[in-house]
């Protein structure tokens, strides 16, 4: 399975995480600290569409979720691609200190 579609997976929790985010209310906005981030993409769709604009609030829900739907797949995208350079590089290094420890006999 490609890197893709493992983030787009792996993406799909973002959609209990945003309903969590409904039913604890609009008061994580004023006191929620660091666990902001997982509503960031959501949230700041929703603050756009929803001030001064006449969009449906489902048509905001939707657009949020979808947001929150990409986020997450491009976070989860980025963090598999380091996790597998950061594994090619230790394989590299371990490879280059047992070539170095065992030289070639004469």
């Amino acid at each position: 399975m490609n890197d893709v579609k493992k983030s787009a997976l792996w993406a799909l929790i973002s959609i209990p995480i945003s309903f969590l985010g409904y039913l604890i209310s609009w008061g994580l906005i004023h006191n929620g600290g660091i666990i902001l981030i997982l509503f960031a993409p959501g949230f700041i769709t929703m603050l756009i569409m929803s001030d001064d604009t006449d969009v449906p609030e489902w048509l905001v829900w939707i657009l949020a979720l979808v947001a929150q739907y990409l986020g997450y797949i491009i976070v989860i995208f980025i963090l598999i691609k380091t996790f597998k350079i950061l594994q090619a590089t230790r394989a590299e290094n371990i490879v280059k200190e047992e070539s170095e420890k065992d030289p070639p006999g004469p």
